[in-house]
């Protein structure tokens, strides 16, 4: 039997404005009854996307900061395949096995700090900010900023100063091997990984697990750092924003969804599975 593999983004797409995710608890319960593995796949820190997968009973890979870390739980099916060689080193961290596919968030904060030092650039990222500070710019509780500074991989910036200055430390930022991507808020330094790599190594294993089972990878998302993940997937399922702005995808399959956030997910996910359980029973 086919099965779906769901790689989703979170902010703006399973959850809402709110930080919210019920109304896409159907299809989640839908996912669990069919057997289709569902993956995160955030710019949030592996602490967010492991209160939220225990909150829904998950025992799937996390995919965190847009694709730098991949941390498998060591409850999982798949803990067996997450073994250290050449290519890949997985390494045991607390509950899980990881992997660090990006930049160290040391190294990130050395040369983007050095930059704003040397040349009087006018940022301030999460790392220049209490747990306080943190929630008031984004909306968090005091208790979620304290997971979302619990970052491996990536700095997030707002960046509060002109265009000329942006181009001149983003360049600066490129030659020091660090990316500079675009989110729905913030701008992430990081590595060169993204979520297009997190996805492929959650398939790899996936498809070593269970090599008789006919995997497709349906990658779900809203935003540009979303744009990489859902082009590597066999259908990408696009979420609109409120405002009606939605990605324009260079993909085989895509399927844009009626509603923004998670209503939008929770339709999308529920048609398409039903779709592809219809057409294996007929």
């Amino acid at each position: 039997m086919k099965k779906l593999l769901i790689v989703t983004d979170l902010d703006a797409s399973f959850i809402d404005e709110s930080y919210q995710y019920t109304e896409a608890i159907e299809a989640v319960e839908r996912l669990r009854a069919l057997g289709f593995p569902l993956v995160f796949n955030s710019s949030k820190t592996l602490a967010e996307l492991e209160s939220i997968a225990q909150e829904l009973q998950l025992t799937t890979p996390l995919i965190a900061e847009n694709g730098g870390i991949v941390a498998v739980p060591q409850t999982s099916e798949l803990s067996g395949q997450c073994v250290p060689s050449p290519e890949q080193d997985w390494k045991t961290q607390g509950d899980h096995t990881t992997l660090i596919t990006g930049l160290s968030r040391e190294y990130i904060l050395k040369h983007a700090h050095e930059a704003r030092e040397q040349s009087g650039y006018t940022f301030e990222g999460f790392s220049d900010w209490s747990e306080e500070e943190l929630s008031l710019k984004t909306g968090l509780s005091i208790a979620d900023a304290s997971l979302a500074k619990q970052r491996y991989v990536s700095e997030p910036i707002l960046w509060q100063d002109s265009q000329e200055s942006w181009n001149q430390f983003n360049s600066i930022m490129q030659s020091k091997g660090i990316r500079t991507l675009r989110g729905g808020k913030f701008i992430h330094l990081m590595g060169q990984a993204d979520k297009a790599d997190g996805l492929k190594v959650t398939r790899q294993l996936y498809e070593t697990q269970f090599p008789e089972t006919p995997w497709t990878t349906v990658a779900i998302g809203d935003s540009a750092n979303d744009q990489s993940m859902l082009e590597s997937a066999d259908i990408a399922i696009v979420i609109p924003h409120a405002d009606g702005l939605q990605l324009q995808i260079d993909a085989p399959h895509v399927i844009h969804a009626k509603y923004p956030a998670s209503k939008g997910w929770n339709d999308a996910v529920l048609s398409l599975s039903s779709t592809l359980t219809n057409t294996q029973h007929s």
